[in-house]
């Protein structure tokens, strides 16, 4: 069973749209490139957002500076 909290559908989108870009770069991404893939995607202030949901739910995680996927 999945203990993780459903995700808003922007934030379901957020996630994908990191994905690639984490893996391609070997597993972690520096958080502000994390926010820019976002911010891509929707703008600045969405991006903020849409990351502190995906690291409040579980969905990544931070060490250091660098975003991971869980």
């Amino acid at each position: 069973m999945n203990s993780r909290t459903p995700l808003p559908p922007q934030a379901k989108e957020a996630l994908e749209a990191l994905r690639s870009p984490v893996e391609n770069a070997g597993g972690d991404l520096p958080r502000e490139q994390a926010r820019a893939v976002i911010a891509s995607e929707f703008d600045e202030e969405s991006a903020e957002g849409l990351l502190n949901i995906l690291h409040n739910r579980g969905y990544i995680y931070y060490v250091g500076e660098q975003i991971r996927i869980t």
